[in-house]
């Protein structure tokens, strides 16, 4: 008994560190080709014209520019702690732990950090420190959802599968 546990525990922890390293890397890469590719240029490149295109912006606030600018950085880093810890916290002391939740979990994990290195190691001409976003999803009425990247994604489709992971725990 003691020995499958042990193995479903090495299987789960696993699975969340393929999810984690899955989006953590392919958010660096991504960003690392849009600040090389697009940023010098300026050009937007137009994947499902006129819907999804790839448009390189710097933003210097929070997801989606709730906030459109913040002076340190460095305040990132305790918040990201905070929500990765109470985060792992949450899922892996509650009841009903599965590969969803630890699935979802590497997700929301492997997205904070890729913003969060992005906000200590990004800076514009001007000395600005931000973030690379550049997926844009244009409104067929005009205007478009705030640019956002893939550590957005990976944290908005962990945090929804955490949460739906939870809610299906025993009580």
């Amino acid at each position: 008994m003691l020995k499958n546990q042990q193995h479903r525990r090495a299987v789960l922890l696993g699975l969340g560190l393929i999810a984690f390293a899955v989006a953590l890397g392919l958010d660096l890469w991504t960003k690392h080709w849009a600040w090389t590719q697009l940023r010098p240029t300026g050009r937007v490149v137009e994947l499902l014209p006129p819907t999804l295109e790839l448009d390189f912006a710097h933003n210097r606030g929070t997801a989606f520019s709730v906030v459109r600018e913040v002076e340190r950085p460095l305040w990132f880093l305790p918040i990201t702690a905070v929500v990765v810890g109470l985060s792992m916290f949450i899922s892996l002391r509650t009841p009903g732990v599965d590969r969803l939740r630890v699935a979802a979990l590497g997700l929301v994990c492997g997205g904070a950090l890729g913003n969060l290195h992005d906000r200590l190691v990004r800076v514009d001409a001007l000395g600005h420190h931000g973030v690379v976003d550049f997926i844009k999803i244009n409104y067929p009425w005009g205007g478009s959802w705030p640019t956002f990247n893939i550590a957005d994604s990976a944290l908005v489709v962990g945090t929804i599968l955490l949460m739906w992971s939870l809610s299906r725990a025993p009580q």
